[in-house]
């Protein structure tokens, strides 16, 4: 609990450097005229894209969970909407809440589901770095926040394969983790940490599966296809034509953004990407700031509302009347 409100109040402190970065020479009077004249049929299919990206999640999300259960694409779409607004509370708290809800529901082991949580981001980062070399195809100038953000994707995507192969291949570090653990821990956690290891195993069993994991990237390239669109609507709102690489560069900024402590809603964030990445393009920072507050607006706050409601409806209900899983 004290590590999570530590994180938050960092975040706070990083999304209010970052608004301030974002808001320095911008006239909000500018801003809000903007915002008033925004069109609202491209608003409307900025909230359209947000659910799609959510329905492709929870399929994409059943993909992955398959070799370790049949879970029902209802309940993983109401613990995705209930984890991504918890996320946006407080960051990187939801993970462990959607494991839980769908352990206890499915009848997985939430160390299994948190495991598949792991994939997803791993898949995340392939698709920012696959990405990247599509705006790369277009334009060999890349912006320097966005090449630094590619080099983290690439990264982050061979430490997570990396430990996820430790975990599921015998070898001799995977012994020497273990012994030294033996060592160092009391018994009984030691046999707690082994069971949980086990149990989570269960969760990667999608990397021994090709065809699945065929799957799994085509999904994570439709997802994000619909978070670029929902860039993309927010520019032409207020009026800004931009391509489809500069969509790309934008979520890519928002994306490794947030590996960073992040302010609730992601304020801050999500208005810095939006300025960095639509100077390439020479839009007015009025127009940039806008379109960034109509993406917090019509995907942040539209995922808090709707996963408060999943809560209230399934979410508090499911995991405490709903025993735990037991393998």
């Amino acid at each position: 609990m004290r590590s999570q409100i530590r994180w938050t109040i960092a975040g706070v402190a990083v999304g209010a450097a970052f608004m301030w970065l974002s808001l320095r020479g911008t006239d909000t009077d500018a801003v809000l005229a903007t915002l008033a004249e925004a069109r609202p049929a491209p608003v409307l299919a900025v909230l359209a894209a947000a659910l799609l990206f959510m329905l492709a999640k929870a399929l994409r999300w059943k993909v992955i969970l398959r070799p370790a259960g049949r879970p029902s694409l209802n309940s993983l779409h109401s613990a995705i909407y209930i984890g991504t607004a918890a996320n946006l509370v407080i960051a990187h708290s939801g993970e462990l809440l959607r494991a839980a809800l769908v352990g206890r529901k499915e009848g997985i082991a939430p160390s299994a589901v948190l495991a598949s949580v792991g994939i997803e981001r791993v898949f995340d980062f392939i698709t920012v770095a696959a990405l990247l070399g599509v705006v790369l195809a277009f334009d060999q100038r890349l912006h320097e926040s966005a090449a630094a953000a590619g080099f983290i994707a690439i990264a982050a995507v061979g430490i997570g394969l990396a430990l996820m192969m430790i975990l599921m291949k015998p070898s001799w570090l995977r012994s020497a983790l273990s012994d030294l653990l033996a060592r160092v821990l009391p018994p009984v956690v030691m046999n707690f940490i082994s069971d949980q290891l086990r149990r989570s195993l269960v969760g990667l069993a999608v990397l021994g599966s090709p065809w699945l994991l065929l799957q799994v990237f085509l999904l994570s390239l439709l997802q994000w296809s619909f978070i670029i669109a929902a860039v993309w609507f927010c520019a032409d709102a207020v009026g800004q034509s931009i391509t489809i690489p500069m969509a790309i560069t934008i979520w890519v900024l928002m994306v490794v953004g947030l590996t960073l402590p992040s302010s609730p809603a992601q304020l801050g964030t999500t208005q810095l990407a939006f300025m960095l990445g639509l100077t390439l393009t020479q839009t007015g920072s009025q127009a940039a700031f806008a379109a960034s507050i109509i993406y917090t607006l019509g995907v942040n706050v539209t995922y808090m509302i709707l996963g408060l409601g999943c809560w209230l409806l399934f979410g508090k209900w499911h995991l405490q009347r709903v025993p735990s899983a037991s393998a």
